[in-house]
């Protein structure tokens, strides 16, 4: 029977307990405090301090231990986590910044014994790839360059680069199209940017040809009000005025962001960075503009070969030794900077010619500058580390022996016209360097010197009172220590006794097992005797006396090192008062080194001063490639080059370049050549070395060097333009081809008549017919534009253009040049020698064949040629032969004329004759049967 309804259950259930909350294991103070670093620096890999090691949990241990290769473990289940020491943390951020990573170091703030609760901790600085100081992480020949780039609509841009391990700091504004090239000669190592809504870089930012992380940045950094207000703070004006800057300049936008990048990544408490220099206006015209394409094909940094760099025009500059060579790591870096932007103003490079000149006049003034600057340290880096407070005792003292080097270099520079400039901006800074050197050799120690202060040691007894009187307690420590055990010896009539120091336990009596039982059988006589640890076969004790005496020598240590910290800051102080003479000192220095450089490699290897003209003419006899020259020595092959405009004095050959490309005139006024050569010639004979020969050599006369060749002289120019190699950007979608003719474009339209061109078969990636046609009418335009042109290329058709009869009035700027080669033995023999006039073989299958490709090929290779010769008009070439067949002898090479007309049939010229109104039908009808028979029977 159903209960009623209204009756209640027996047993009516108990109301729900509330569900105790599972335990989070991250959930804790440590956790919260990682989590909260975290968030504050998204995108970083966070080294959070605890105890004597840096440790990475979830994402970031699981990155550090396939980066770092550090062992993945767990701190509690679900937790992933990677640790490295703290006193080799440096390796690990080397590793961690060269692979694109930005890491944040989390440092615990307070002492672990004073805490309370949870330590402390905050992040003490952001490590990115383009903010690096310490000297462990950089290249002391490389530059470190942070850039940022503001794109003003679709026409301009503004660039802002800052090296904050040096303080250089630099603006420019160019147009929109020119921003690869100008961030390739800036080369930076990371790149800030506008971040969009969605977090991904723009498409403008994604294309653009570098190597390096590229980094979004909020919005408002880069607004020009924002970024004018950091800047007069950073600097403490109230207008940019002073510094060459109107307050509506693009460019402070990328200022401002780059500015704010780097604040945020050091940490300090005027929010301040002392070391940046002001920010100055990069002048473009004032330098020769050579773009991304050719100083990588002139291999100015490195090969085309990307991970070679010692074979590049740079290396073999930089190389030291008795042939030259930079002596600084400041010079080293001023020297990438002059071959990536030479000079275009004649006066300023004549002024580096001028010591160059000195230099190579006087050996004994090389050397004793060489020697005065060998004692000069990396001062622009050590500048910095003090700034953003991470200098360490080894770069003051080295910043002191830099300082203490100006005296010497300032006499070595005395009574030297070529160098009085040079000379003047020393004795301006001398008095205030040598102060500042006197007070840190007279401070610090000469040897010895720590690598950190954790223990001391950097300063000299005798430079401060307060420290000798902590450091005479630590010494006297020893006597007492040696006393005490003699009277307790003496007392317990134990000989074995030893009064001994540990870092864990610290002073102690140590007795052995059974000398220990006596002292415990007689409580009353060392009733204050304490035992402090037992060991195997010994025990030890503290008395009252030794824990009063540990008390007084381990407060006197850390005094000490507190003292020894106290007067580092301050003598690192002094020199932060110092920093803009430094700098300036740094920059004389790093300018005599590059021009020592300069000097010493023209008296070694036999370099001569370029004759600077403003007619845009280019001639040199003998020249040389500078790297190829050092690598071969006596088996290079030196040539000639003339192009444009040439003087009398230059143009009279001399006995070795009778055979050369040079043309002998005699005038009393300048005269004009061709100013476009084509060059044919086997490949493999040297034609790309010749074009690449006189592009550096130009390249270094607008440095200010001397330059390889018995005599050049050259015609300023304002930009230097290549296109050689091939090589494809398949990830910007461009094919081998399309690559060639974007930079072949770029050429045809900025190429002005004060250019120089280097232009390496040009139309080799598609159809012959298309390559040539471009060839030929690239060739035709550069001729018409004037500039100085040489143009390699194995279309022999195009030599015609130097006959007037093709070439019309641009035959007289254009010249024939080839390699010459001779045959003997059904071989080939390259001379490496350019000399007058065309050629119409290129050698292609012998080259083939030396680089071994098989007899068969090589054979039936020549067959084919012999065929497509005789049938190039669109004829199939025969099957191959069978093999028991005699091989054919290959027939001769007949090239056509691009344009050459076909030679008539009898018949056409019979028609022509033909008066139509005189014949009669039938007449008709048979003369048209006759010239049918005729057609027939003379075709092939």
């Amino acid at each position: 029977m159903p209960a009623s309804t209204d009756s209640k259950p027996q047993n009516p259930p108990k109301p729900n307990k509330p569900m105790a909350k599972k335990s989070d294991p991250t959930d804790t103070p440590a956790m919260r405090q990682f989590k909260q670093f975290k968030e504050q620096h998204p995108g970083c890999v966070l080294f959070f301090r605890m105890g004597d090691f840096y440790e990475m949990f979830f994402d970031d241990a699981e990155l550090a231990h396939r980066v770092l290769g550090v062992t993945l473990t767990q701190r509690t289940a679900g937790v992933p986590m990677a640790g490295v020491p703290y006193h080799s943390v440096e390796g690990y951020l080397r590793r961690m910044v060269q692979a694109g990573y930005r890491v944040a170091i989390c440092d615990q703030v307070e002492e672990a014994s004073q805490a309370k609760g949870v330590v402390k901790r905050d992040v003490t600085r952001v490590v990115t790839p383009g903010t690096l100081t310490d000297e462990s992480l950089l290249n002391d020949e490389q530059v470190n360059p942070c850039a940022s780039v503001v794109f003003h609509g679709d026409d301009t841009a503004s660039i802002a680069w800052a090296e904050l391990s040096t303080g250089a700091f630099q603006l420019v504004t160019v147009a929109a199209a020119e921003v690869g090239d100008e961030l390739a000669r800036i080369n930076p190592s990371e790149l800030l940017y506008c971040e969009t809504a969605d977090g991904a870089a723009p498409p403008r930012i994604a294309e653009l040809p570098l190597d390096c992380p590229r980094t979004g940045r909020p919005g408002w950094q880069f607004r020009m009000g924002e970024a004018v207000d950091a800047l007069r703070k950073q600097y403490r004006v109230a207008t940019l005025g002073g510094f060459g800057l109107q307050d509506d300049d693009p460019a402070l936008a990328a200022a401002g962001g780059l500015l704010a990048y780097l604040l945020e990544t050091q940490r300090n408490d005027d929010g301040v960075l002392a070391h940046l220099r002001p920010p100055k206006t990069f002048a473009r015209t004032q330098h020769l503009i050579v773009d991304q394409a050719s100083l990588a094909s002139l291999e100015v940094e490195q090969t085309l070969r990307a991970t070679d760099t010692d074979g590049s025009l740079l290396a073999v500059l930089r190389r030291g030794g008795s042939s030259g060579g930079c002596v600084t790591a400041m010079g080293k870096r001023r020297l990438r900077d002059w071959l990536c932007y030479p000079l275009a103003d004649r006066a300023a490079i004549e002024d580096r010619q001028r010591v160059v000149q000195a230099l190579v006049d006087d050996s004994r003034f090389a050397d004793e500058l060489a020697g005065a600057l060998d004692g000069v340290h990396d001062v622009p880096r050590i500048i910095a580390r003090l700034a953003v407070g991470r200098a360490l005792p080894r770069d003051l003292v080295a910043l002191g022996k830099s300082a203490g080097q100006a005296e010497a270099l300032e006499n070595v520079l005395a009574e030297r016209p070529s160098v009085a400039p040079y000379h003047q901006r020393l004795a301006e800074l001398l008095s205030v360097l040598v102060d500042l050197a006197d007070r840190i050799q007279s401070a610090c120690k000469d040897e010895g010197i720590p690598a950190h202060l954790r223990d001391g040691g950097l300063f000299r007894d005798g430079h401060d009172k307060q420290l000798d009187e902590y450091r005479t307690l630590q010494r006297d420590s020893n006597v007492w220590l040696a006393n005490y055990q003699k009277d307790l010896i003496e007392e317990t009539g134990v000989s074995s006794l030893k009064v001994g120091y540990n870092k864990v336990f610290g002073y102690y009596i140590e007795l052995s097992a059974i000398n220990s039982q006596k002292i415990k059988d007689d409580d009353q006589r060392f009733a204050l005797w304490t035992r402090k640890q037992t060991l195997k076969n010994a025990e030890r004790f503290i008395t009252p006396q030794l824990k009063e005496f540990e008390g007084k020598v381990l407060s006197a240590e850390g005094r000490a090192i507190a003292r020894e910290q106290h007067l580092f800051a301050e003598l690192c102080g002094v020199c932060e008062k110092q920093i803009d003479t430094l700098h300036a000192f740094a920059d004389t220095a790093a300018d005599l080194d590059v021009l020592l450089c300069f000097g010493r490699r023209a008296a070694r290897h036999r370099y001569v001063k370029p004759t600077l003209t403003d007619e845009p003419g280019l001639n040199v006899v003998g020249g040389r490639h500078p790297v190829l020259d050092e690598l071969l020595g006596d088996r290079y092959v030196p040539n000639d080059v003339s192009l444009g405009v040439m003087s009398d004095e230059l143009t009279v050959m001399s006995e070795e370049s009778k055979d050369s490309s040079l043309v002998t005139r005699h005038s009393s006024l300048p005269q004009s050549g061709p100013s476009l050569a084509l060059i044919t010639g086997p490949n493999m004979a040297g034609k790309s070395t010749y074009i690449r020969m006189t592009a550096l050599i130009a390249l270094l006369a607008h440095t200010g060097s001397f330059v390889p060749a018995k005599s050049a002289t050259v015609g300023l120019c304002d930009r230097i333009f290549t296109r050689v190699g091939a090589h494809d950007e398949l990830h910007a979608g461009r094919s081998t081809f399309m690559v060639e003719m974007t930079e072949t474009a770029n050429i045809c339209h900025h190429a002005t008549d004060r250019s120089l061109v280097i232009l390496d078969e040009i139309g080799r990636g598609t159809s012959t017919l298309d390559g040539l046609s471009l060839a030929w009418a690239i060739a035709e335009h550069l001729a018409d534009v004037g500039c100085r042109c040489l143009f390699a290329t194995h279309y022999h058709e195009l030599t015609t253009l130097a006959d007037p009869a093709v070439g019309g009035e641009r035959a007289a700027r254009i010249a024939n040049l080839n390699v010459s080669v001779r045959e003997w033995n059904d071989e080939i023999v390259f001379l490496h020698r350019i000399v007058a006039g065309a050629t119409d073989r290129s050698y292609g299958i012998h080259v083939a064949k030396i680089a071994g490709l098989p007899d068969g090929v090589v054979d039936r290779a020549h067959q084919l040629l012999g065929e497509l010769a005789v049938n190039h008009e669109g004829m199939a070439p025969k099957a191959a032969p069978s093999p028991s067949k005699p091989k054919a002898k290959p027939s001769p090479v007949v090239d056509m004329p691009l344009f050459a007309q076909a030679p008539e049939h009898p018949v056409v010229d019979e028609l022509r004759k033909l008066d139509l109104n005189q014949l009669s039908p039938m007449q008709a009808f048979d003369l048209l049967r006759e010239m049918h028979d005729q057609a027939k029977n003379d075709s092939p």
